[in-house]
This record gives structure tokens, C-alpha cells and sequence, in this order.
């Protein structure tokens, strides 16, 4: 797959040959040194970095960080032609990116098999400093949040569908006492959709209010965030298959996102950032990490710029790793954040999320300033 990054820079050639048109249409000459423009703000490293303390030997990305080639350079003075970029007045006629406006989709895949609930309750404890860090530095924070369970759907079993039977006390075995009793809908059960429901041990098991009919939180539900927040991420835990990277992937196909169960949930000009938390590896995702991660690109239009991956995942084959070294291989959860042009990974297994999240709330301001939407 081909990925397109948004031009990132007039050329020198372009810079130039504008000053020029603009002393000629004022009568005047100009001189310039240090040859040509600069955009106002650099777009961050390209690189994957995984964690601070993460080798990065397991990408696959084939991005650069910058991109010199003419087609790039005239696509950019066309952009500027045609009102794309804003052309400054200074000398050097720095061009401003368009930027996310404060869009921004947040995408959670959260694990849900036995004993989640504690790395759940760590995702919460440090989401409302997450989500200050963002607004306090975008004047218009326009947000969407999903929620999606890493093991397909929010309710358990099939067995615990029937609401005849599950109304009152629980009769069926491998089911919570609490499950709720429906209605139900197809969207419920369906892999990959919005969590408006749970149904699970320690899992909030009830239908979670949001302030519209989408399955998803939006900016009407500021004034209930943390708690709408907290019923959709308390997918509690139980005896069920984590295949995060499946789960994300359904949760982004055409006919989930256009009048499906997710429908409007990724907005064009909006920035995509992807927060994955999920204690185990997933084995048992189709694909690779590669591919998880051309995934996430392509619903962005092939922009790379466009994308932020946050994994939260065990770390044990890692020689600093901090979860108990239990002789598995390297976490393709871990590689899949290492093959993202701007990905970060932390271990599970760390106290404190608070510090992990307020580095990707920095990673998206930076994201969320350069992005040229496709």
C-alpha cells in the first residue's frame, strides 16, 4: 500500500518565485536569505518509538519523515494556489498548516477477558487528565469517543441473550448475577461496534446514557464525560478471547462507519487516535501488524499524519520489561505501536498510566497541528 503524507513544506524554488509575484505586484524589490520558506510548525518525527526504552527492530513502517521529491513541492504550491494554505505576510511567507480544528476521534479497544478490570480501572483513573491535557490546548475541542470491546462484543455468552431466562437471578452457569436484562439490540452483538451496554463480571452492566443516538461519546456529552466514559470502559471481566486488532478493525469497515452500528464516527478532517489496552498478546487477530496498522491508515485516506497509536499491552519478552518474564515471544501489540509512524507502548503491568497518556495527549497536540486533511 502506498501511503500519502500531506506536503509538508513549500520548495525553496516555490517560496521564492511568490516573493518574486508579490514585489512585482507592489513595485518593490525584496532579498532573502537562508533559502526559502519553513512551515510555522514541524510535524514530529516519522520514527516509531514505542517506549522509551523499546528497541524500534520490529518495524515495518516505510514512512520517512519528510518528503523532498517535486511532486510533493508542486503539489504544495498548488494547495497554496487554490487556498489550502494560509500564506503569511512575513518576509518569508511561512505557510500554516490547516490543522485537526480540534477534531479529534479517539478509538479505545479495551480488553475484557479475566482480570482486566484492574487495567480498566488504571485507563480510567488517568483518562480526565488525558482529556484535559487536549482541551486546555485547543480553544474548540471537538471530540468523538467509541469504546470497543477487545473481545468482539460487550455481552458475554450467547447463553446469557435470553432474557426469559436471565430476568431475576441468574440461572445459567458462567454468568454474572447482575447481567442486565435487554432489550437487546443487533448492535449489542455485533464485533466491533460502540459499547453502550455491558455485560460482564465486574463489568457496569447496564446501558450507559449517552447524550445521542450514536454509540459513541461527542462534545453533548460534556457536561457526564468521566461517567459516560467510565460506564462504556467498565467491560469488567470474564471468559472470553482478546483479539484486540480484529475488534479494531471491524469497528472500521465501511459498513460500520456509513449508516452501520459506528455510523460518523471517523470524521474526514479530524485527527484518528487509536488507544489500545489490552493485557494479553493477540494471537488470535487475522493479519499483522503491518497490516493492523495499513488498516487504520487507509480509513484516514492513506494519510500517516492523520493517525496516532497508543498501545497499552505486556511487555515481558522486553529485556526491561516490567510484567513477569513468562517465556513468550515478542508482543505483536508491541509491534503494531513500533510500526506507526507516531505510536508509543507501555506495559500493562505499570502502576500509573497517568504519565503514558499525557505523553499521547502531547503526541496528538503535535499531530493535531500539522494534519492537512485528505
Amino acid at each position: 500500500m502506498l501511503r500519502r503524507r500531506p506536503p509538508a513544506l513549500l520548495s525553496a524554488v516555490a517560496a521564492l518565485e511568490l516573493a518574486s509575484a508579490c514585489a512585482r505586484d507592489n513595485a518593490e524589490t525584496s532579498s532573502f536569505t537562508g533559502g526559502g520558506s519553513q512551515l510555522a510548525t514541524s510535524p514530529v518525527g516519522s520514527t516509531s518509538t514505542g517506549n522509551s526504552s523499546t528497541s524500534n527492530s520490529g518495524s515495518t513502517s516505510t514512512s520517512s519523515s519528510a518528503s523532498t521529491s517535486t511532486g510533493e513541492d508542486e503539489a504544495s504550491t498548488a494547495g497554496a494556489s487554490a487556498g489550502t494554505w494560509d500564506v503569511g505576510t512575513s518576509p518569508d511567507f511561512d505557510p500554516t498548516p490547516i490543522g485537526c480544528q480540534g477534531k479529534i476521534d479517539f478509538l479505545f479497544v479495551i480488553d475484557s477477558h479475566y482480570n482486566s478490570t484492574t487495567y480498566q480501572n488504571r485507563l480510567k483513573a488517568a483518562f480526565p487528565t488525558f482529556v484535559d491535557l487536549v482541551e486546555q490546548d485547543l480553544a474548540a475541542f471537538d471530540y468523538q469517543i467509541m469504546v470497543v470491546d477487545a473481545a468482539g462484543s460487550a455481552l458475554l455468552g450467547p447463553n446469557c441473550y435470553d432474557c426469559e431466562v436471565m430476568c431475576g437471578a441468574c440461572q445459567v452457569p458462567g454468568c454474572p448475577e447482575d447481567y442486565p436484562c435487554g432489550p437487546f439490540v443487533e448492535c449489542d452483538v455485533t464485533k466491533g461496534a460502540g459499547v453502550t451496554i455491558v455485560a460482564n463480571f465486574d463489568g457496569s452492566n447496564e446501558r450507559c446514557e449517552l447524550a445521542t443516538e450514536h454509540r459513541y461519546i461527542t462534545t453533548a456529552d460534556a457536561a457526564t464525560l468521566a461517567d459516560s466514559f467510565a460506564c462504556i470502559a467498565t467491560l469488567g471481566g470474564g471468559p472470553k478471547t482478546p483479539i484486540a486488532a480484529e475488534s479494531m478493525i471491524k469497528a472500521l469497515q465501511p459498513d460500520m462507519l456509513n449508516g452501520g452500528c459506528n455510523d460518523g464516527f471517523i470524521r474526514p478532517d479530524a485527527l484518528f487516535v487509536v488507544v489500545v489496552v489490552q493485557a494479553a498478546q493477540d494471537n488470535g487477530s487475522p493479519g499483522t501488524p503491518a497490516s493492523w496498522y495499513d488498516a487504520l491508515v487507509d480509513v484516514k485516506g492513506g494519510n500517516e499524519e492523520a493517525v496516532v497509536v497508543l498501545v497499552i499491552s505486556e511487555d515481558s519478552a522486553q529485556r526491561d520489561g516490567v510484567c513477569p518474564d513468562v517465556g513468550l515471544g515478542d508482543n505483536t501489540l508491541r509491534i503494531f505501536a513500533s510500526t506507526a509512524a507516531h505510536g508509543r507502548f507501555l506495559s500493562v503491568c505499570e502502576d500509573d498510566y497517568g504519565p503514558f497518556l499525557k505523553e499521547g495527549a502531547a503526541l496528538a497536540l503535535d499531530q493535531c497541528t500539522v494534519l492537512v486533511p485528505q
